[in-house]
């Protein structure tokens, strides 16, 4: 055979060695990916202050941005706290018919990968209306369009406290009552991506919902921004009252525990992330790395012909 030729399947043999070798190379890139679950975001610090707190002394309005639009159907008032007679609260009411009485708490808008926790405590009136069957929603993170429903939101209805997505996909955190008090920590991932939002609730001290990823993600568009109060559908005929008696905003559960909350019974180690979305983005990249494994062996398989053939030859 002519020399030239024997050059040419000396040049593929090793072209064929490269490429085996830069796939194992990049294989191995891959299961060590696969190794470290990617998270919905970085780790949240431990410990830290809340990045927004609602001051107990003073007028704690100032603490809030507000607007005609959001308070077009009543002011909240500064009033006594009914379970703590030292502190104050805000009170929300609206008459039946009346749409909404909200304000905005003065913390940063949240985007895409932010980790943050949320204590909410709350009296409801002895008189409001847990059991009608349309929204009454008590918090809410809004997206940025003028719009739809917000991607989050905390409400009553039907005699349940619940967590809804866009109005819609609700998920029960208990039976409440009229004159309860709402006790509530949120753990809440921000994503436009479904397999990295997340939503984890506790309810006094109690974890009643974990890895909650709604249908369309956490977020709708570039962010969310905080509101509180009472939004609710103007066919309610009855009249509704509530007292906003704390809400924290923070990067840890460390930041967000408050002195009048069952949130200073919830063990930090409790609040680590559920591990779905974790696991499909591990899972993903796991066949990502076999697929390039079988490329290998393919390769391999093929040079080790090659190579036995010239042998013979």
């Amino acid at each position: 055979m002519p020399t030239t030729d024997a050059a040419s399947r000396g040049a593929r043999r090793r072209t064929r060695s490269r490429q085996a070798v830069l796939l194992l190379v990049l294989a191995a890139l891959v299961l060590g990916g696969a190794t470290t679950p990617a998270l919905a975001s970085s780790p949240s610090p431990s410990g830290g202050q809340a990045t927004w707190a609602m001051p107990d002394e003073g007028d704690i309005l100032d603490a809030f941005s507000r607007n005609d639009y959001d308070e077009q159907d009543g002011s909240p008032q500064v009033a006594t706290s009914p379970d703590d007679p030292g502190r104050q609260s805000l009170l929300f009411s609206l008459d039946g018919g009346d749409l909404r009485s909200e304000v905005r708490p003065r913390t940063p808008d949240v985007r895409e990968g932010n980790v943050t926790f949320y204590t909410y405590a709350a009296r409801l009136a002895d008189d409001f209306p847990v059991d009608a069957d349309r929204y009454q929603i008590l918090l809410q993170w809004h997206h940025y369009g003028d719009s739809g429903s917000p991607p989050i939101a905390l409400e009553v209805r039907g005699g349940r406290l619940q967590v809804s997505a866009e109005g819609e996909d609700l998920q029960d955190l208990g039976p409440i009552r009229s004159g309860e008090r709402v006790d509530v920590t949120m753990r809440i991932a921000f994503s436009q991506d479904p397999d990295r939002s997340r939503v984890d609730v506790w309810r006094d001290g109690r974890q009643v919902l974990r890895g909650y990823q709604p249908p369309d993600g956490t977020l709708l568009d570039a962010g969310n921004y905080l509101k509180t109060g009472l939004y609710r559908s103007s066919s309610l005929d009855d009249g509704a009252r509530l007292w906003l008696e704390d809400l924290r905003v923070g990067p840890t559960i460390e930041s967000v525990r408050s002195p009048g909350s069952a949130s200073t019974a919830i063990p930090e180690a409790d609040t680590a992330p559920a591990s779905g979305a974790e696991t499909s983005s591990a899972t993903m990249l796991i066949w990502i790395a076999t697929g390039l494994l079988v490329l290998v062996v393919v390769l391999g398989a093929v040079v080790a012909r090659g190579r036995r053939r010239v042998h013979r030859w």
